[in-house]
């Protein structure tokens, strides 16, 4: 028996170390040999240590798994052999390796391979519901196999960094567990009661306050809204679907007896002080609807375990030899080179047709515009009469322009009018000649550019130069004249570093002149008085004027007055 074990021990680390391997045929040679041979018949006689050695290389055999088909189907594969164990105890064995290694290993999985051990995880959970089913629920069984989940994930002894970066998986196992369980139920409530143990043991004792909400919101509280939701629907006298979360988790809900279970957890000495708001928290809540089911008057049947078929989560057939898979992959590559072929060349086609049509348009356009002319006002379109006449139409199909009378009258005015307004009636004369008055009666406005043509006019009597200088006055006039003075625009920039404090000057004496000259100290500043303006003389009065007599009159007054 010992050299039995022995050799089992051995095969378990070269297997192993095929599962490791960087070769994918030698990894699935490896899994095929340990689910189909090595395991159904060795696994009584393998310890815990055999168990760790063969999860070691089976989970860097996942880790290299990629291609989510290939990853669901190896999940579904690994986790057969907890189900399909020659014994309960081979299951519960398999599984606590497994969790052991997945706690072990937890801290180094990152964010790209993370979902794909949730998926494994969930694998697991839905085997280890089977195995149960295969057993009929037994008591001892369910106990020792829900035992582990509460000392492998849910509940691990934390005395070691390992099992503190590691509560990612108890967390992912309390969201994941009702889902889980669904496919099994109904159970009776006292198997319910052995299931649910491990939570009602968290919220007892566990000091993780995150652990405990997912409990709480994962577990407890679907329970409660499932019984709240099948109560009112009973109520209203709705049909309630059979198998559905509603009626599974609804009944459990309702008849379990929450209320007193908690009330018992919250009363304990031993139940840590801060989970004991969410323990009556939850208490509260189930009381509420379970004295709603009593005044309602409504009955609800107990659920009791029913052995039925549980349909196995469908996966992929990945027994295939990986030459098919391979033959089968490179004549999908061929098919869609062929089809991603046969787009590009109608690409093509419909790109060179859209080119005729563009050229061709283009044409057309260019056709029209060299047999159309149009004259200045735009409502009159003239054709040339040379033109045949079926040229004598428009681009899309329809009659051109047919000349008559009326016609050629409307021409004529416009012509006369557009004379009229250029200057140039009776025989194209001067601009002093009078515009002609057109058709409606109403004397057309020269144009600006008309008068500069005037002026010219005008100075072409002359010679070149007295043109040059009209040219030139006219520059000069509208020229804009600028003062710059440069006493205004000198502005003071302070050197680099600042002059010391004794030198600085207060900004109304600001330096000018030969102080922002370089290396000239800045001497005193003088302000001179700006010179007062003199006052403009008062204009006199004519009155006084006329007062005023002249000194001429006077002197001679005077010669006059001596004579005599």
């Amino acid at each position: 028996m010992a050299a039995t074990a022995a050799d089992a021990s051995a095969e378990a680390t070269d297997i192993a170390r095929r599962l490791a391997s960087c070769n994918a045929g030698t990894r699935e040679r490896a899994v095929r040999h340990l689910l189909s041979d090595f395991l159904p018949a060795s696994a009584p006689r393998l310890s815990a240590s055999d168990l760790l050695k063969l999860w070691k290389g089976l989970f860097f055999c996942f880790w290299h798994a990629d291609k989510p088909l290939y990853q669901s189907a190896l999940a579904s594969r690994l986790a057969s052999a907890v189900s399909a164990a020659p014994s309960p105890t081979a299951g519960a064995a398999f599984l606590s390796a497994y969790l052991s290694t997945l706690r072990r290993e937890w801290a180094h999985i990152d964010v790209h391979r993370l979902d794909k051990f949730y998926l494994l995880n969930r694998r697991f959970l839905h085997h280890t519901f089977l195995l149960l089913t295969a057993n009929s629920f037994a008591p001892d069984i369910t106990s020792q196999t829900i035992s582990v989940l509460l000392d492998k994930a849910l509940f691990p002894e934390v005395d070691s960094v390992a099992a503190v970066s590691s509560r990612g998986l108890g967390y992912h196992v309390a969201e994941a567990f009702l889902d889980e369980l669904l496919p099994v139920l109904p159970v009776s409530l006292q198997t319910m009661g052995t299931l649910l143990a491990p939570f009602f043991t968290v919220l007892e004792k566990s000091s993780d306050r995150v652990m405990v909400n997912k409990v709480k919101a994962g577990v407890f509280e679907r329970f409660l809204e499932s019984g709240s939701q099948l109560l009112e629907m009973v109520k209203r006298g709705e049909e309630v679907e059979k198998g559905s979360a509603e009626e599974q988790l609804g009944k459990v809900g309702l008849l379990f007896g929450f209320s007193k279970r908690f009330l018992d957890i919250g009363s304990k000495t031993e139940t840590i002080q801060v989970n004991r708001k969410v323990v009556f928290g939850l208490r509260d809540a189930f009381v509420k609807v379970e004295k709603g089911l009593q005044l309602s008057g409504v009955e609800i049947p107990v659920p009791e375990f029913e052995a039925t078929e549980v349909p196995v989560v469908a996966r992929v057939d990945c027994d295939m030899d990986l030459g098919e898979a391979k033959v089968e992959k490179k004549k999908k590559k061929a098919k869609k080179s062929v089809s991603v072929e046969g787009e590009k060349e109608g690409a093509k086609a419909s790109k060179h047709e859209k080119k005729v049509k563009k050229d061709k348009k283009e044409k057309k356009e260019k056709k029209k515009r060299n047999k159309m002319e149009v004259v200045d006002g735009g409502d009159v379109a003239e054709q040339s009469t040379d033109a045949p006449a079926e040229d004598q139409q428009m681009g899309d199909g329809t009659d051109g322009i047919t000349f008559d009378e009326t016609l050629m009258s409307n021409l004529q005015k416009q012509f006369e009018k557009a004379a009229a307004e250029a200057g140039m009636v009776n025989g194209g004369g001067s601009s002093s000649a009078s515009p002609a008055t057109p058709v409606n009666g109403k004397v057309a406005k020269k144009r600006k550019r008309s008068k500069s043509a005037d002026r010219l006019s005008e100075v072409s009597d002359g010679d070149n130069g007295s043109e040059g200088n009209l040219l030139s006055q006219e520059g000069e006039k509208s020229g804009k004249k600028v003062r710059f003075s440069m006493k205004n625009n000198i502005v003071w920039k302070p050197h680099n570093p600042l002059p010391p404090q004794c030198l600085r000057l207060p900004p109304s004496a600001t330096p000018r002149g030969s102080a922002l000259k370089k290396g000239v100290q800045p001497g005193p500043i003088k302000e001179t008085p700006t010179p007062l303006k003199k006052a403009k003389p008062k204009a006199k009065s004519a009155k006084k004027i006329l007062k005023k007599k002249p000194s001429a009159v006077k002197r001679l007054r005077k010669l006059q007055s001596f004579s005599a």
